[in-house]
Protein backbone atom coordinates (compact mmCIF):
# COMPACT_ATOMS: atom_id res chain seq x y z
CA UNK A 1 0.00 0.00 0.00
CA UNK A 2 0.96 3.33 -0.36
CA UNK A 3 1.14 6.99 -0.41
CA UNK A 4 3.30 9.68 -1.85
CA UNK A 5 4.75 11.53 1.31
CA UNK A 6 3.11 8.71 3.27
CA UNK A 7 -0.46 9.52 2.43
CA UNK A 8 -3.08 7.03 2.47
CA UNK A 9 -6.85 6.83 1.29
CA UNK A 10 -9.65 5.47 3.16
CA UNK A 11 -10.19 1.75 3.76
CA UNK A 12 -13.79 2.30 3.14
CA UNK A 13 -15.86 5.49 3.32
CA UNK A 14 -18.38 4.15 4.34
CA UNK A 15 -17.59 3.91 8.15
CA UNK A 16 -15.15 6.04 7.63
CA UNK A 17 -11.74 3.63 8.52
CA UNK A 18 -8.07 4.27 7.36
CA UNK A 19 -7.74 1.43 5.00
CA UNK A 20 -4.46 0.72 3.85
CA UNK A 21 -3.97 2.05 0.13
CA UNK A 22 -1.39 2.47 -2.27
CA UNK A 23 -1.98 6.00 -3.70
CA UNK A 24 -0.51 8.77 -3.07
CA UNK A 25 -1.50 11.25 -4.00
CA UNK A 26 0.71 14.00 -5.86
CA UNK A 27 3.85 15.20 -3.91
CA UNK A 28 3.09 18.75 -2.53
CA UNK A 29 5.45 21.85 -3.29
CA UNK A 30 8.76 22.00 -1.02
CA UNK A 31 7.42 23.66 2.27
CA UNK A 32 9.42 26.57 3.95
CA UNK A 33 11.79 25.29 6.53
CA UNK A 34 9.75 26.07 9.31
CA UNK A 35 7.08 24.04 7.89
CA UNK A 36 8.70 20.94 6.80
CA UNK A 37 9.46 17.53 8.95
CA UNK A 38 12.52 17.68 10.62
CA UNK A 39 15.48 15.71 9.47
CA UNK A 40 15.53 12.05 11.69
CA UNK A 41 18.76 11.56 13.27
CA UNK A 42 21.36 9.14 11.78
CA UNK A 43 20.65 5.48 12.15
CA UNK A 44 22.05 3.60 14.46
CA UNK A 45 23.16 -0.72 14.92
CA UNK A 46 21.58 -1.20 18.32
CA UNK A 47 22.83 -5.09 17.43
CA UNK A 48 25.71 -6.76 16.81
CA UNK A 49 26.48 -8.77 13.64
CA UNK A 50 25.79 -12.63 14.33
CA UNK A 51 26.94 -13.97 10.83
CA UNK A 52 30.37 -13.53 9.59
CA UNK A 53 28.88 -11.83 6.60
CA UNK A 54 26.63 -12.01 3.55
CA UNK A 55 25.70 -15.10 1.51
CA UNK A 56 24.67 -13.01 -1.74
CA UNK A 57 26.64 -9.90 -1.06
CA UNK A 58 26.12 -6.29 -2.54
CA UNK A 59 27.50 -6.62 -6.17
CA UNK A 60 28.00 -10.39 -6.39
CA UNK A 61 25.45 -10.61 -9.01
CA UNK A 62 24.79 -14.79 -8.31
CA UNK A 63 21.28 -14.34 -8.89
CA UNK A 64 20.52 -15.69 -12.80
CA UNK A 65 18.28 -13.24 -14.52
CA UNK A 66 16.43 -14.84 -18.00
CA UNK A 67 18.43 -14.58 -21.24
CA UNK A 68 17.55 -11.67 -23.38
CA UNK A 69 17.20 -9.38 -20.61
CA UNK A 70 18.70 -5.65 -21.48
CA UNK A 71 21.12 -3.80 -19.11
CA UNK A 72 22.20 0.10 -19.41
CA UNK A 73 24.84 0.74 -21.31
CA UNK A 74 26.85 2.55 -18.86
CA UNK A 75 28.43 -1.29 -17.47
CA UNK A 76 27.88 -3.32 -14.23
CA UNK A 77 30.77 -0.93 -12.38
CA UNK A 78 28.77 2.11 -13.24
CA UNK A 79 25.33 0.11 -11.84
CA UNK A 80 26.99 -0.74 -8.60
CA UNK A 81 28.35 2.48 -7.93
CA UNK A 82 25.39 4.30 -8.49
CA UNK A 83 23.04 1.96 -6.37
CA UNK A 84 25.54 1.96 -3.50
CA UNK A 85 25.79 6.07 -3.49
CA UNK A 86 22.33 6.46 -3.36
CA UNK A 87 21.48 3.46 -0.78
CA UNK A 88 23.66 5.46 1.52
CA UNK A 89 21.92 8.58 0.64
CA UNK A 90 18.50 6.64 1.49
CA UNK A 91 19.68 5.03 4.30
CA UNK A 92 20.51 8.14 6.10
CA UNK A 93 17.09 9.96 5.48
CA UNK A 94 14.72 6.87 5.87
CA UNK A 95 15.88 4.78 8.51
CA UNK A 96 15.54 5.93 11.80
CA UNK A 97 16.19 4.75 15.25
CA UNK A 98 12.94 5.32 17.27
CA UNK A 99 10.36 3.84 19.54
CA UNK A 100 12.43 1.46 21.16
CA UNK A 101 16.81 1.43 21.28
CA UNK A 102 16.78 -1.39 19.49
CA UNK A 103 14.40 -0.79 16.52
CA UNK A 104 14.16 1.18 13.71
CA UNK A 105 11.93 2.42 11.71
CA UNK A 106 10.95 3.60 7.74
CA UNK A 107 10.16 7.28 8.48
CA UNK A 108 7.65 7.83 5.83
CA UNK A 109 7.66 11.34 6.99
CA UNK A 110 11.17 12.33 6.36
CA UNK A 111 12.20 14.72 3.99
CA UNK A 112 9.75 16.79 2.01
CA UNK A 113 6.59 18.03 4.29
CA UNK A 114 3.81 15.61 4.25
CA UNK A 115 0.73 17.67 3.41
CA UNK A 116 -1.84 15.20 5.35
CA UNK A 117 -4.97 14.23 3.49
CA UNK A 118 -8.16 14.05 5.65
CA UNK A 119 -9.06 11.26 4.17
CA UNK A 120 -5.80 9.85 4.55
CA UNK A 121 -3.26 8.67 6.62
CA UNK A 122 -3.39 9.35 10.61
CA UNK A 123 -1.92 13.19 11.28
CA UNK A 124 0.98 12.60 12.81
CA UNK A 125 1.93 9.22 10.61
CA UNK A 126 5.66 8.20 11.42
CA UNK A 127 5.66 4.75 9.15
CA UNK A 128 3.58 2.57 7.44
CA UNK A 129 3.64 -1.56 6.91
CA UNK A 130 4.58 -0.69 2.83
CA UNK A 131 7.22 1.33 4.06
CA UNK A 132 8.58 -0.91 6.70
CA UNK A 133 8.73 -3.46 4.61
CA UNK A 134 10.12 -2.12 1.77
CA UNK A 135 13.13 -0.93 4.44
CA UNK A 136 13.39 -4.86 5.15
CA UNK A 137 13.54 -5.57 2.08
CA UNK A 138 16.20 -3.05 0.56
CA UNK A 139 18.61 -3.64 3.61
CA UNK A 140 19.07 -7.46 3.42
CA UNK A 141 19.44 -7.06 -0.05
CA UNK A 142 22.91 -4.18 0.28
CA UNK A 143 24.13 -6.70 2.73
CA UNK A 144 27.93 -6.65 1.85
CA UNK A 145 27.94 -3.24 0.88
CA UNK A 146 26.58 -2.17 4.46
CA UNK A 147 28.82 -3.53 7.40
CA UNK A 148 25.40 -2.64 9.47
CA UNK A 149 22.77 -4.62 7.31
CA UNK A 150 22.29 -7.44 9.32
CA UNK A 151 21.90 -5.18 12.93
CA UNK A 152 19.90 -3.04 10.86
CA UNK A 153 17.50 -5.32 9.28
CA UNK A 154 17.04 -7.10 13.00
CA UNK A 155 16.01 -3.68 14.49
CA UNK A 156 13.15 -3.41 11.75
CA UNK A 157 12.09 -6.52 12.51
CA UNK A 158 11.44 -5.63 16.13
CA UNK A 159 9.80 -3.03 14.83
CA UNK A 160 7.42 -4.76 13.30
CA UNK A 161 6.64 -7.75 15.53
CA UNK A 162 6.09 -4.43 18.14
CA UNK A 163 3.18 -3.44 15.39
CA UNK A 164 0.87 -6.52 15.03
CA UNK A 165 -2.14 -6.52 13.34
CA UNK A 166 -5.29 -6.51 16.16
CA UNK A 167 -6.97 -9.61 14.08
CA UNK A 168 -3.82 -11.45 12.88
CA UNK A 169 -0.32 -11.02 15.22
CA UNK A 170 1.88 -11.89 12.67
CA UNK A 171 0.70 -9.54 10.60
CA UNK A 172 1.82 -5.80 10.77
CA UNK A 173 -0.43 -3.03 12.08
CA UNK A 174 -0.46 -0.91 8.44
CA UNK A 175 0.21 2.93 10.02
CA UNK A 176 1.99 4.32 13.18
CA UNK A 177 1.83 7.70 14.22
CA UNK A 178 3.50 10.22 16.80
CA UNK A 179 4.56 8.26 20.26
CA UNK A 180 4.96 4.59 18.05
CA UNK A 181 1.11 4.18 17.95
CA UNK A 182 -0.93 2.50 15.93
CA UNK A 183 -3.13 4.71 14.07
CA UNK A 184 -6.43 5.05 16.68
CA UNK A 185 -8.98 2.43 15.42
CA UNK A 186 -6.79 0.96 12.47
CA UNK A 187 -4.73 -1.47 13.35
CA UNK A 188 -5.26 -3.93 10.36
CA UNK A 189 -2.86 -4.87 8.20
CA UNK A 190 -2.08 -4.20 4.67
CA UNK A 191 -1.43 -6.84 2.29
CA UNK A 192 1.58 -5.46 0.24
CA UNK A 193 3.36 -4.32 3.77
CA UNK A 194 3.15 -8.10 5.01
CA UNK A 195 3.51 -9.63 1.21
CA UNK A 196 7.23 -7.87 1.42
CA UNK A 197 7.82 -8.39 5.15
CA UNK A 198 7.43 -12.34 4.57
CA UNK A 199 9.83 -11.82 1.51
CA UNK A 200 12.85 -9.88 3.36
CA UNK A 201 13.06 -12.46 6.07
CA UNK A 202 13.09 -14.99 3.01
CA UNK A 203 15.79 -12.61 1.99
CA UNK A 204 17.18 -12.39 5.50
CA UNK A 205 17.60 -16.46 5.86
CA UNK A 206 19.63 -16.97 2.19
CA UNK A 207 21.71 -13.91 3.59
CA UNK A 208 22.74 -14.88 7.20
CA UNK A 209 20.78 -18.33 7.74
CA UNK A 210 18.71 -18.41 10.82
CA UNK A 211 20.52 -20.02 13.74
CA UNK A 212 20.95 -16.54 15.26
CA UNK A 213 18.93 -14.70 17.62
CA UNK A 214 16.47 -14.20 14.90
CA UNK A 215 14.84 -17.40 13.19
CA UNK A 216 13.78 -15.31 9.83
CA UNK A 217 12.73 -18.78 7.99
CA UNK A 218 10.76 -19.55 11.16
CA UNK A 219 9.21 -15.67 11.09
CA UNK A 220 8.50 -15.97 7.68
CA UNK A 221 6.76 -19.29 7.79
CA UNK A 222 4.55 -17.77 10.65
CA UNK A 223 3.21 -14.12 8.86
CA UNK A 224 2.94 -16.36 5.58
CA UNK A 225 0.08 -18.56 7.37
CA UNK A 226 -1.59 -16.08 8.35
CA UNK A 227 -1.20 -14.06 4.98
CA UNK A 228 -2.36 -17.02 3.49
CA UNK A 229 -5.44 -16.93 5.81
CA UNK A 230 -5.90 -13.26 5.64
CA UNK A 231 -4.30 -11.23 2.92
CA UNK A 232 -5.83 -13.68 -0.01
CA UNK A 233 -9.24 -13.39 -1.25
CA UNK A 234 -11.26 -16.55 -0.75
CA UNK A 235 -12.45 -18.55 -4.14
CA UNK A 236 -10.13 -16.14 -6.77
CA UNK A 237 -6.77 -16.87 -4.99
CA UNK A 238 -5.89 -12.89 -5.80
CA UNK A 239 -4.45 -10.69 -2.99
CA UNK A 240 -6.71 -8.93 -0.54
CA UNK A 241 -7.35 -5.04 0.32
CA UNK A 242 -5.97 -6.51 3.97
CA UNK A 243 -6.22 -8.38 6.59
CA UNK A 244 -9.94 -6.91 7.31
CA UNK A 245 -11.05 -6.85 4.28
CA UNK A 246 -13.67 -10.06 5.20
CA UNK A 247 -15.47 -8.09 7.39
CA UNK A 248 -15.48 -4.84 4.69
CA UNK A 249 -18.49 -4.29 2.47
CA UNK A 250 -19.12 -7.23 -0.41
CA UNK A 251 -17.80 -4.85 -3.22
CA UNK A 252 -14.23 -4.69 -1.38
CA UNK A 253 -14.33 -8.16 -0.12
CA UNK A 254 -14.08 -9.25 -4.39
CA UNK A 255 -12.27 -6.10 -4.95
CA UNK A 256 -7.90 -6.19 -5.35
CA UNK A 257 -5.08 -3.91 -6.01
CA UNK A 258 -2.76 -4.00 -9.39
CA UNK A 259 0.10 -3.35 -7.24
CA UNK A 260 -0.25 -6.05 -4.69
CA UNK A 261 0.29 -8.69 -7.71
CA UNK A 262 4.37 -9.68 -6.93
CA UNK A 263 4.30 -13.29 -8.55
CA UNK A 264 7.89 -13.75 -8.03
CA UNK A 265 7.37 -13.45 -4.09
CA UNK A 266 4.49 -15.71 -3.97
CA UNK A 267 6.64 -18.02 -6.05
CA UNK A 268 9.12 -17.42 -3.14
CA UNK A 269 6.61 -17.93 -0.78
CA UNK A 270 5.69 -21.49 -2.49
CA UNK A 271 8.99 -22.36 -2.62
CA UNK A 272 9.44 -21.80 1.27
CA UNK A 273 6.02 -23.51 2.59
CA UNK A 274 5.46 -26.31 -0.27
CA UNK A 275 1.64 -24.76 -0.13
CA UNK A 276 0.94 -24.77 -3.48
CA UNK A 277 -2.21 -22.46 -3.27
CA UNK A 278 0.35 -19.57 -3.17
CA UNK A 279 1.56 -20.80 -7.12
CA UNK A 280 -2.18 -20.01 -7.64
CA UNK A 281 -1.70 -16.89 -6.44
CA UNK A 282 0.82 -15.76 -8.99
CA UNK A 283 -1.15 -17.73 -11.71
CA UNK A 284 -4.36 -15.61 -10.70
CA UNK A 285 -2.90 -12.33 -10.38
CA UNK A 286 -1.71 -12.67 -13.97
CA UNK A 287 -4.41 -14.37 -15.65
CA UNK A 288 -6.81 -11.25 -14.22
CA UNK A 289 -3.98 -8.22 -15.45
CA UNK A 290 -3.74 -9.83 -18.74
CA UNK A 291 -7.63 -10.23 -18.92
CA UNK A 292 -8.16 -6.91 -17.93
CA UNK A 293 -5.49 -5.03 -19.49
CA UNK A 294 -6.66 -6.62 -23.35
CA UNK A 295 -10.65 -6.35 -22.52
CA UNK A 296 -10.21 -2.70 -21.09
CA UNK A 297 -7.25 -0.81 -21.69
CA UNK A 298 -6.31 -0.35 -25.79
CA UNK A 299 -3.16 1.34 -24.28
CA UNK A 300 -2.00 -1.35 -22.84
CA UNK A 301 -2.27 -0.14 -19.27
CA UNK A 302 -3.92 -1.75 -15.97
CA UNK A 303 -6.10 -0.11 -13.35
CA UNK A 304 -5.03 0.79 -9.39
CA UNK A 305 -8.22 -1.31 -8.25
CA UNK A 306 -9.78 -4.33 -9.87
CA UNK A 307 -13.62 -5.38 -8.76
CA UNK A 308 -15.87 -7.99 -8.48
CA UNK A 309 -13.25 -10.90 -9.24
CA UNK A 310 -15.71 -13.27 -7.69
CA UNK A 311 -17.92 -13.10 -10.87
CA UNK A 312 -17.42 -13.76 -14.75
CA UNK A 313 -16.77 -10.36 -15.42
CA UNK A 314 -14.23 -8.08 -13.38
CA UNK A 315 -13.36 -5.16 -14.39
CA UNK A 316 -11.41 -1.83 -13.03
CA UNK A 317 -12.67 0.24 -10.18
CA UNK A 318 -15.29 2.88 -10.38
CA UNK A 319 -13.99 6.50 -9.61
CA UNK A 320 -14.29 6.77 -5.79
CA UNK A 321 -14.04 2.80 -5.02
CA UNK A 322 -11.51 2.82 -1.98
CA UNK A 323 -9.52 6.05 -2.82
CA UNK A 324 -10.12 8.56 -5.33
CA UNK A 325 -11.68 9.67 -8.50
CA UNK A 326 -8.64 7.39 -10.62
CA UNK A 327 -9.17 4.26 -8.97
CA UNK A 328 -10.12 2.49 -12.09
CA UNK A 329 -7.04 4.17 -13.78
CA UNK A 330 -3.23 3.71 -14.37
CA UNK A 331 -2.10 5.70 -11.20
CA UNK A 332 -0.63 5.48 -8.31
CA UNK A 333 -0.90 2.19 -7.02
CA UNK A 334 -0.83 0.56 -10.92
CA UNK A 335 2.33 2.44 -11.12
CA UNK A 336 4.17 0.12 -9.16
CA UNK A 337 3.02 -2.75 -11.78
CA UNK A 338 5.84 -2.90 -14.46
CA UNK A 339 8.60 -3.15 -11.93
CA UNK A 340 6.66 -6.36 -10.05
CA UNK A 341 5.67 -7.60 -13.50
CA UNK A 342 9.32 -7.36 -14.53
CA UNK A 343 11.18 -8.86 -12.15
CA UNK A 344 8.96 -11.65 -12.06
CA UNK A 345 10.11 -12.36 -15.49
CA UNK A 346 13.38 -11.32 -14.92
CA UNK A 347 13.88 -13.83 -12.39
CA UNK A 348 11.34 -16.88 -13.73
CA UNK A 349 11.14 -15.80 -17.40
CA UNK A 350 7.29 -16.37 -17.46
CA UNK A 351 5.97 -15.89 -20.77
CA UNK A 352 2.45 -14.18 -19.45
CA UNK A 353 4.66 -10.93 -17.03
CA UNK A 354 6.71 -10.45 -20.24
CA UNK A 355 3.59 -10.10 -22.83
CA UNK A 356 1.64 -7.38 -19.60
CA UNK A 357 4.91 -5.61 -19.20
CA UNK A 358 5.67 -5.77 -23.27
CA UNK A 359 2.41 -3.72 -23.57
CA UNK A 360 3.20 -1.24 -20.96
CA UNK A 361 6.74 -0.17 -21.94
CA UNK A 362 5.19 0.11 -25.56
CA UNK A 363 2.57 2.81 -24.15
CA UNK A 364 5.58 4.65 -22.95
CA UNK A 365 7.77 4.46 -25.39
CA UNK A 366 5.62 5.90 -27.93
CA UNK A 367 3.13 8.12 -25.67
CA UNK A 368 6.88 9.49 -24.21
CA UNK A 369 8.51 9.56 -27.65
CA UNK A 370 11.82 7.96 -25.74
CA UNK A 371 11.92 11.27 -23.64
CA UNK A 372 11.55 10.25 -19.67
CA UNK A 373 10.75 13.61 -18.70
CA UNK A 374 7.35 13.38 -20.63
CA UNK A 375 6.34 10.44 -18.28
CA UNK A 376 3.47 11.97 -15.96
CA UNK A 377 1.78 10.83 -12.82
CA UNK A 378 -1.32 8.95 -14.03
CA UNK A 379 -2.90 7.70 -17.58
CA UNK A 380 -6.25 6.78 -17.91
CA UNK A 381 -6.99 3.10 -19.13
CA UNK A 382 -7.54 4.71 -22.62
CA UNK A 383 -3.74 6.47 -22.80
CA UNK A 384 -4.94 10.22 -22.11
CA UNK A 385 -2.99 11.89 -19.18
CA UNK A 386 -5.40 11.99 -16.33
CA UNK A 387 -5.88 15.81 -15.01
CA UNK A 388 -2.87 17.39 -13.25
CA UNK A 389 -0.89 14.54 -14.48
CA UNK A 390 2.25 16.54 -15.74
CA UNK A 391 4.59 16.26 -12.70
CA UNK A 392 7.36 14.50 -12.63
CA UNK A 393 7.16 11.47 -9.70
CA UNK A 394 10.08 8.72 -9.66
CA UNK A 395 7.00 6.97 -8.32
CA UNK A 396 6.00 6.51 -12.46
CA UNK A 397 9.44 6.61 -13.82
CA UNK A 398 11.67 4.19 -11.60
CA UNK A 399 9.31 0.98 -11.85
CA UNK A 400 9.52 1.95 -15.86
CA UNK A 401 12.74 1.62 -15.64
CA UNK A 402 12.62 -1.80 -14.43
CA UNK A 403 10.36 -2.82 -17.18
CA UNK A 404 12.80 -1.33 -19.97
CA UNK A 405 14.94 -3.94 -19.34
CA UNK A 406 12.40 -6.91 -21.10
CA UNK A 407 13.57 -7.69 -25.07
CA UNK A 408 11.58 -5.84 -27.26
CA UNK A 409 12.45 -2.22 -25.03
CA UNK A 410 14.88 -0.01 -27.38
CA UNK A 411 18.04 -0.28 -25.68
CA UNK A 412 18.58 3.55 -25.92
CA UNK A 413 14.87 3.95 -23.59
CA UNK A 414 16.46 1.84 -20.83
CA UNK A 415 19.99 4.37 -21.42
CA UNK A 416 17.47 7.37 -20.29
CA UNK A 417 15.35 6.21 -18.37
CA UNK A 418 18.52 4.63 -16.19
CA UNK A 419 19.86 8.28 -16.67
CA UNK A 420 17.03 10.30 -15.35
CA UNK A 421 17.01 8.22 -12.58
CA UNK A 422 20.45 8.65 -11.26
CA UNK A 423 20.45 12.11 -11.60
CA UNK A 424 17.31 12.93 -9.36
CA UNK A 425 18.39 14.24 -6.48
CA UNK A 426 17.40 12.54 -2.92
CA UNK A 427 16.08 15.91 -2.27
CA UNK A 428 13.65 16.20 -5.46
CA UNK A 429 11.54 13.52 -4.19
CA UNK A 430 9.82 12.03 -1.23
CA UNK A 431 9.49 8.96 0.54
CA UNK A 432 7.80 6.78 -1.55
CA UNK A 433 9.40 8.34 -4.91
CA UNK A 434 13.06 7.66 -3.45
CA UNK A 435 12.22 4.09 -2.14
CA UNK A 436 10.86 3.19 -5.49
CA UNK A 437 13.90 4.39 -7.11
CA UNK A 438 15.95 2.75 -4.56
CA UNK A 439 14.42 -0.94 -5.44
CA UNK A 440 14.17 -0.44 -8.88
CA UNK A 441 18.25 0.40 -8.56
CA UNK A 442 18.59 -2.49 -7.37
CA UNK A 443 16.70 -4.34 -9.83
CA UNK A 444 18.60 -2.73 -12.84
CA UNK A 445 21.76 -3.46 -11.34
CA UNK A 446 22.00 -7.16 -10.96
CA UNK A 447 21.69 -7.02 -7.39
CA UNK A 448 18.14 -8.73 -6.90
CA UNK A 449 17.47 -12.20 -5.00
CA UNK A 450 14.96 -14.90 -5.33
CA UNK A 451 15.26 -16.57 -2.45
Amino acid sequence: MTAAGGQRMTRWATLGVLLVACQPPRAPPQAPAAARAPEPPPAVAPAPVVAAGPRWPFASHRQPFTPGHLTPSVGRAALDAATAAFYDKWAARYLVAACAPDQLVVAANAGKAVAVNPSGQAPGTLTTSEAHGYGMVIVALMAGHDALAQPRFDALYRYYRAHPADDAPRLMAWNQVTGCLDAPGDAGSATDGDVDIAFALLVADAQWGSAGPIDYRGAALALLAQALQFDVLDGSDLPSLGSDARDMEVRYQHGTRTSDFMPDHFRAFARATAEPRWQRVADACLTLAARVQDAFSAAGLLPDFIVQTQTSHPHPAPPHYLEGAHDGQYAWNACRVPWRLATDWLVTGDPRSLAIVQKINDFFVAHSHGQPAAIGEGVALTGKPLPDADGGSLAFLAPLTVAARLPGAPQPWLDALWGALVARPLDDDDYYGNTLKMLAMLVVSDNWLAP
